[in-house]
């Protein structure tokens, strides 16, 4: 029996580690996906880029190594996070090189978009050629996009005072204690709650240029608004790998910030994302926000980013794994695998996510029924099964307490996603899904999204060996996350029902085959 936890449509790295997506962009006829990566070991190590290119966000070509840390000022941490833009029929990629008390930015360009070199005059940027208010040592993940006749850069940022920057302008920076869980990444920044918190808090800056290398610096952009948690302006951490974009005239920036405290059911995991909507001003590089919201509120997301295809739909994928958490992919010599990519559009003030649509071309063997009536009991059905599926429920919770699905299902295995009456919150339980988890968080195996009291929840799930994907009300809130159960055995799907009856008005099945 093949035991393998490799994914069948998603991206994973084929050896050695990997994490965050770099360089998201259309070129050359293909979607480039660059990414963090060790190829040396299925653990952190320093960085180089790996390199995906597809051409429909389903089937991925694995390419040669894009950066190889070969150089004195890439030393210890390698070349880490970053993004590429187009310029005169050229890719040029900037990318942060990192150590632990000093990251810089540095160029490298492409006539291919395969084959990259890097500029003779890195490190092109340092925060000391910006402004006395960027720490040295946080100042990483340039986002560049072009408005106008400008290039801009948006980056991850610890933002000093005035009294802070002349007394040290490294941002207080101290050597974290070795982790206790292998492939965790305190040089890059993801430090430990018992950690003394540095000077300054985590924020972004905006930088300009006229040809990517001479840059000036227009300002940070979070600033403390009255309407919003004083957590959002005291972050213990950074911002990491910003993306910015705009649909139909919204402005949208999205970002991971580190240990962002919890808030209600929202940012459980230690280290989150979000999504803001707003006004970014071009002149002063303050973002004034109207909604901060999280982009998905499952166990693994971080470091989203987004490409614009020729269509005009932004797509955007992230990270499918979480710092500072086992990864029982390693024994099979990898680790490191990315969501499915995600079309985003803002709608009724919300940031919509659904699954590109050539995912749909890869649907076989569907099996639908209209409606299933379950009470106080877990049912199956003939030909609803498998674990790598797609799956649309329309879930009616009735009277029941606990109403949902039991996927994943073998005979000592199941994944619970269902909705709690009481609470008004759509649960993620991986607590019996297979092989245990380890993470900092108090409570590594259970996520809560609140939904309030509903009359349906729409839900579409996507299962690929390993991970469960979840998009809830047509794409208005995501849930993510990985489960190690026995491959091959535990494929089995039931509903349920607890305290009560439920319907599900409709459920569709489909094979994904690719």
């Amino acid at each position: 029996m093949n035991r393998s936890y490799r994914p069948r449509y998603h991206a994973s790295v084929m050896s050695g580690w990997a994490n965050d997506p770099n360089g998201t962009i259309f070129y050359g006829g293909k979607a480039h996906l660059f990414y963090q990566h060790y190829p040396h070991k299925a653990e952190w190590g320093t960085m180089h880029w790996g390199h995906f290119t597809t051409e429909d966000f389903v089937r991925w070509e694995n390419l040669p190594i894009t950066l190889v840390p070969d150089q004195d000022y890439e030393v210890i941490c390698g070349c880490c996070s970053g993004s590429t833009i187009e310029k005169d029929g050229k890719l040029y990629l900037m990318y942060t090189a990192a150590q632990p008390d000093l990251q810089r930015q540095c160029v490298a360009v492409s006539g291919d978009g395969v084959h990259f070199e890097k500029d003779p005059g890195n490190p092109i940027l340092t925060a000391d050629m910006l402004n006395p208010e960027v720490s040295r040592t946080d100042f990483r993940d340039p986002r560049m996009f072009r408005k106008g006749d400008w290039y801009y850069m948006i980056a991850g940022a610890r933002v000093l005072t005035p009294e802070e920057a002349a007394r040290d302008p490294n941002g207080g920076y101290v050597q974290p204690p070795p982790d206790t869980l292998p492939g965790a990444s305190p040089s890059e920044g993801h430090v430990s709650e018992g950690e003394p918190p540095k000077t300054g808090y985590g924020n972004m800056i905006l930088a300009r240029s006229r040809d990517l290398y001479h840059w000036e610096y227009v300002g940070h952009l979070i600033h403390e608004q009255p309407e919003y948690d004083l957590a959002y302006y005291r972050l213990n951490g950074v911002y990491e790998c910003p993306d910015y974009f705009t649909d139909n005239g919204e402005e949208v920036l999205l970002s991971s910030p580190q240990n962002l405290p919890r808030m209600g059911n929202r940012y459980q995991n230690i280290h989150s994302s979000l999504y803001m909507l707003g006004k970014l001003s071009f002149e002063t590089g303050r973002f004034d926000v109207r909604k901060i919201e999280e982009i998905d509120a499952g166990f693994d997301f971080y470091a989203a980013q987004t490409l614009r295809v020729p269509d005009g739909r932004v797509i955007m994928i992230a990270w499918k794994e979480m710092w500072d958490r086992s990864f029982p992919t390693r024994p099979e010599g990898w680790a490191g695998t990315y969501t499915l990519p995600r079309e985003l559009t803002v709608r009724d003030g919300w940031l919509i996510q659904k699954p590109v649509r050539e995912i749909a071309a890869y649907r076989r063997n569907p099996v639908s029924r209209d409606s299933l009536a379950v009470e106080d009991a877990s049912v199956s059905v003939d030909g609803i099964s498998g674990d790598v599926i797609e799956l649309r429920v329309t879930l009616a919770p009735g009277t029941a307490s606990k109403s949902g699905l039991k996927l994943f299902k073998g005979g000592e295995h199941e994944t619970l996603l269902y909705y709690d009456r009481a609470q008004g919150t759509l649960v993620f339980d991986r607590g019996r899904a297979g092989r245990e988890l380890e993470g900092r968080e108090k409570d590594v195996v259970r996520r809560y999204l609140d939904v309030g009291q509903v009359d349906a929840l729409e839900l579409d799930l996507y299962l690929d060996v390993c991970s469960l994907e979840v998009f809830v009300d047509g794409g208005k809130r995501t849930m993510t996350g990985n489960v190690y159960p026995d491959v091959g055995t535990d494929v089995g799907v039931e509903f349920f029902a607890e305290g009560g009856a439920c319907e599900f008005r409709s459920v569709e099945k489909y094979d994904i085959v690719v």
